[in-house]
């Protein structure tokens, strides 16, 4: 299995695993209080996506050409910008609230 990420990606997932071990030790074991916990995860991820991806970029020249182009931060996890995240997790959440109620 690949995980793919881009810049500081790799929080998307530390995120919503430190949500889950949280839940572990407030011994939240019903899903209904457990996937919701996870999902709002996503609101580090947001907050701190919007904060970086939204950073100055730098100007470039391009040396043969002349052309100037910006490079602006990018922070993703499977090609999602970090911010979006917040929106995946809760889908998910709420996902799988349904699935475990509906048992």
């Amino acid at each position: 299995m690949f995980i793919v990420f881009s810049g500081k990606g790799w929080l998307v997932p530390v995120t919503a695993i430190g949500a889950g071990v949280l839940c572990a030790i407030a011994d939240l074991r019903d899903p209904r209080l457990f996937w919701p916990v996870v999902g709002l995860s996503g609101l580090a991820d947001h907050y701190l996506g919007k904060r970086w991806n939204s950073a100055e970029g730098r100007l470039m020249q391009d040396l043969e050409t002349g052309e100037v182009h910006e490079i602006k931060p990018d922070n993703s996890f499977f090609w999602v910008p970090m911010q979006y995240w917040l929106y995946i997790k809760l889908a998910l959440a709420a996902a799988f609230v349904y699935i475990a109620v509906g048992r």
